[in-house]
């Protein structure tokens, strides 16, 4: 598709991420949420239906995606906002922690045809699911319900995208344990490869997939490493998906950081925020609405994406030099080695490789 212009972006974009809220009903050690400074809340549903309408219009995003921060199906008019995104014929991702997908929430969703369904499962058996902090619910519970919607999903919308997301620890992240304390959940090539296989069997066992249609993937399982990002396809638009342990650009970091001196990021060149309180954000990981660079609420999309502040910021990325403070300490390190080559690393991780492996997955991430 070619690329046009909307303000200083290239679009169409691979998506824009629309958080409907920052409330969770999970309390999950690894996740920011007890390092986030802004208020809970809940988008306006005018606003959300205007920033639809907005990115539809401007033809700015193939998909939307609801997440940033949050449990997007709290949000009480969820399934009005889905209507809408269908009226206006926007491809829609949701992206779910699964807690309520084995009640109403989950029955309702059965009659909605998205373009992208994503589990974050991360803690893959009873051991780490202490991890999620989810309340009441047991490990076998939230389980069995992700499973049967999943069966029941995927039989009425088998061109749905539907991943399921494991949380991979290979690299530990000392600082952030020293806050939150052990997190040990996939963290050996032998483990990731295991857990992959285990649940691929649940997977063809509750679909009936015949034994050679399971070869290739198995055979794929087998080939993956842990130290890294992996996707893997084992059913026909089924995904299953690592990512590594991450700190959140040094959330959990009280130490002092050497800004990055170069380096590349994803934000507003395949994708960007809004938070629920409608300021727009670069990218997906800020979590803090510290790289806000509008709000929708005193400006219009069009005019947020055409500031000089913005142009300054693409213009940078575009060359691999960070011009917002925030994105030099995201790329940062706290060692010497580190930071001389976490900016190249980021350039080629980003830049060259994970764009490839998009093409050879066909996954829209």
């Amino acid at each position: 598709m070619k690329k046009k212009r909307f303000g200083h972006i290239e679009i169409p974009l691979k998506r824009v991420h629309i958080e409907l809220t920052n409330v969770c009903d999970f309390n999950c050690i690894f996740c920011p949420k007890s390092e986030m400074k802004r208020p809970y809340g809940y988008m306006d549903t005018g606003l959300a239906r205007d920033i639809i309408t907005q990115l539809k219009s401007g033809s700015i995003c193939e998909k939307i995606t609801f997440h940033v921060m949050g449990e997007p199906t709290l949000h009480k008019d969820f399934f009005a906002i889905l209507d809408h995104a269908n009226n206006e014929r926007m491809k829609v991702g949701l992206t779910t922690n699964g807690g309520g997908l084995g009640g109403e929430i989950g029955r309702r969703l059965l009659d909605y045809d998205l373009h992208q369904l994503d589990i974050s499962l991360q803690t893959p058996n009873e051991r780490s699911f202490v991890y999620r902090k989810a309340g009441s619910r047991t490990f076998e519970s939230y389980l069995d319900g992700i499973m049967e919607f999943f069966r029941a999903y995927h039989v009425k919308h088998k061109n749905t995208v539907f991943k399921f997301r494991f949380l991979n620890t290979r690299f530990r992240k000392k600082n952030m344990e020293n806050r939150i304390g052990p997190v040990d959940v996939i963290s050996s090539t032998a483990e990731l490869r295991s857990t992959f296989s285990f649940w691929a069997g649940r997977i063809y066992d509750l679909l009936g997939v015949a034994r050679q249609d399971r070869i290739a993937a198995m055979k794929a399982i087998e080939s993956l490493v842990a130290y890294k990002w992996n996707v893997v396809e084992v059913h026909p638009n089924v995904f299953f998906e690592t990512y590594v342990l991450d700190d959140w650009g040094h959330a959990f970091d009280g130490e002092e950081i050497r800004e990055a001196w170069a380096g590349y990021c994803f934000g507003m060149r395949d994708h960007f925020g809004i938070l629920y309180n409608g300021d727009v954000v670069l990218c997906c990981m800020d979590f803090d609405g510290n790289t806000k660079v509008g709000n929708l609420n005193e400006a219009s999309l069009q005019e947020i994406l055409s500031s000089e502040r913005l142009g300054r910021i693409i213009e940078g990325f575009r060359h691999y030099r960070l011009d917002h403070p925030y994105c030099k300490r995201c790329l940062g390190s706290r060692g010497f080695a580190s930071w001389l080559l976490k900016p190249v690393a980021s350039v080629v991780g980003l830049n060259v490789l994970k764009p490839f492996l998009y093409k050879r997955t066909s996954l829209i991430k």
